[in-house]
């Protein structure tokens, strides 16, 4: 796994005997996200642009969907085959109960959120092919102690945790970060209802407070006349 590459500016955040723990038992084949992607997350958000923390649960379980981005499909997956909770952020992020007349551009990779300061992480980084939750102990100490010390050293940012497993984890989270607790999005596509498009804007209500600066979910394209 490239460890040191994608890690590389969170050093001083991992500890290394837990991380050698977890991939010892964690196997190199048969796995989601592909071995090159299991750190991808960090390598897209540094933690000096970190503003915000996404956490879910554990990737999507099928071959070669999980990118190693929280949601995210790859760039060129077509809109009838996004994954059921990409659709579901998706809808919520650009909040069609408005009026959008002019074109607008959504990144379904979602590393432009990443790249806007958005640390993308499942609470299990990986997951055997077609075993949802088959790793979710193995990871479990190593993000408790991440999460605990990032939180510690770097307070001021927004945690939004989506669904029972992610909010497990909000006990190790310092006070002096805010913290969102929301149904994770695979909920909302089981019974097929929508995600309230308010998750969004009090993400970048929080963020603007913090930080001075939103977060762009999408990008929107007006055109002079």
């Amino acid at each position: 796994m490239s460890i040191l590459n994608d890690l590389e500016e969170w050093k001083t955040f991992i500890n290394l005997r837990l991380l050698k723990e977890t991939l010892e038992k964690v196997p190199t084949i048969n796995i989601c996200p592909n071995k090159d992607n299991v750190f991808r997350a960090f390598k897209l958000c540094s933690p000096k642009d970190c503003k915000i923390v996404f956490l879910g649960q554990d990737p999507y379980p099928q071959k070669d969907v999980a990118t190693g981005i929280l949601f995210g499909n790859k760039k060129d997956t077509l809109e009838e085959n996004l994954s059921p909770s990409l659709k579901v952020i998706k809808e919520a992020a650009i909040d069609y109960t408005i009026p959008h007349n002019y074109p607008i551009e959504f990144d379904n990779s979602l590393e432009s959120w990443a790249e806007q300061g958005i640390l993308m992480l499942n609470s299990a980084l990986t997951t055997e092919i077609n075993k949802i939750g088959s790793h979710v102990m193995a990871w479990r100490p190593f993000m408790i102690d991440f999460i605990r010390l990032f939180s510690k050293v770097q307070f001021g940012n927004i945690y939004v945790l989506f669904g029972q497993q992610a909010q497990t984890f909000a006990s190790y989270i310092d006070k002096r970060n805010f913290i969102i607790r929301t149904n994770h999005p695979a909920y909302y596509a089981r019974i097929n209802q929508s995600m309230s498009p308010k998750l969004f804007y009090d993400i970048n209500e929080l963020v603007e407070k913090q930080f001075g600066e939103k977060i762009e979910w999408y990008k929107d394209f007006s055109y002079a006349e």
